[in-house]
């Protein structure tokens, strides 16, 4: 197993300002903490001035982004739509399209992935220091508010408006970093930060090229393991790639583990078949969800919807660390280097 630095990142494209050599570019790193984790941007640039406009772009949009979609934010659009349950709420075009998607990517993974979890993500708080085990019968009476279908989005005289089910909450935490990495990105690239790598923690967004010209590199965690341990590395070529693992957002308790990963029919952490899922799309938003989803749907289940699914790319790894899957579109890209492994291809 290899230990590697997150690899450095540097990235080449368009330039609204004068276009230096190579040889005068530099990679800039900026880091900063929002929406509930490490935000870090490295930037390739020709001066500091230019690299710290670029991070600049990436803070401001993620925290204009974070007010409209956190659950945790009273006055947020999230917030707004739980306070008036059951009833039309005005929010952001930003709020309506994540929303859409949501119920998109939920219709297509059959509830696996369902963003009305949100009472239940407050029961179990797995993220939060008030984390406990819920009783079955709150478990119960959460799930009765459980179901995406609720959730309605209409646009009329240019203003956006949506609806969750009465009682219903919902939380976008399993889509909302995605989301706002892709829109991030679509800042940075107007505004000619075109050669970027941003980390949403474990939202991974690049565009460009790094600083050997060629596309990013990053590594796949390994779970159980320290930070900066990887057992696979793949390029980040105008692309996103997205992990979900149970390794990360958990407790224990008389010892048995519960991780934040609930299933939308039990109410419950879902029973680990999987230790990561890692989704490579060109959406990060997509990939979020649909690493939960496949999360929930288990090891068998989730290699029958990849094969199913041909046009995914996707990587997962077992819950005992010893077998990594992997979609036969991935060959070229993918590198293992973690020997002990036994990797199959997902075809």
């Amino acid at each position: 197993m290899k230990k590697l630095l997150l690899l450095s990142l540097i990235l080449l494209s368009s330039n609204p300002f004068a276009a230096p050599s190579e040889s005068e570019q530099k990679v800039y790193s900026n880091t900063t903490w929002a929406i509930g984790t490490i935000v870090t941007s490295q930037v390739k640039a020709d001066s500091e001035e230019k690299a710290n406009f670029c991070h600049k772009l990436v803070n401001d949009e993620t925290r204009k982004l974070e007010y409209l979609l956190s659950a945790y934010d009273p006055d947020s659009d999230i917030s707004k739509l739980g306070k008036n349950a059951g009833s039309w709420v005005e929010v952001s075009k930003e709020t309506a399209e994540v929303l859409r998607l949501s119920n998109k990517i939920s219709s297509e993974t059959n509830g696996t992935y369902d963003p009305t979890v949100g009472a239940l993500v407050k029961l179990w708080s797995v993220d939060q220091d008030t984390h406990r085990i819920p009783g079955n019968e709150e478990i119960k009476n959460a799930l009765k508010n459980v179901g995406y279908s609720s959730i309605e989005v209409k646009t009329e005289n240019g203003k956006n408006y949506a609806k969750i089910g009465p009682n219903q909450e919902i939380t976008l935490g399993a889509i909302g970093k995605g989301y706002i990495a892709d829109k991030v990105m679509e800042v940075l690239l107007k505004n000619g930060c075109s050669d970027s790598l941003l980390s949403f923690g474990g939202n991974i967004i690049g565009s460009g090229t790094n600083g050997e010209n060629q596309p990013w590199r990053v590594g796949l965690q390994t779970p159980a393991k320290d930070r900066g341990y990887y057992f696979a590395v793949l390029p980040v070529d105008n692309a996103s790639i997205v992990t979900s693992g149970d390794y990360e957002k958990f407790f224990v308790q008389d010892g048995v583990k519960y991780h934040h990963l609930l299933n939308p029919l039990t109410g419950k952490p879902v029973r680990a078949t999987l230790s990561s899922v890692t989704i490579y799309h060109k959406n990060s938003a997509t990939a979020d969800a649909l690493c939960t989803a496949l999360f929930v749907m288990g090891w068998d289940d989730a290699i029958n919807y990849l094969k199913e699914h041909p046009d995914l790319m996707a990587v997962l790894m077992d819950e005992d660390h010893r077998k990594v899957a992997y979609t036969k579109n991935l060959e070229g890209k993918l590198r293992i280097v973690d020997d002990y492994l036994k990797a199959s291809i997902i075809q």
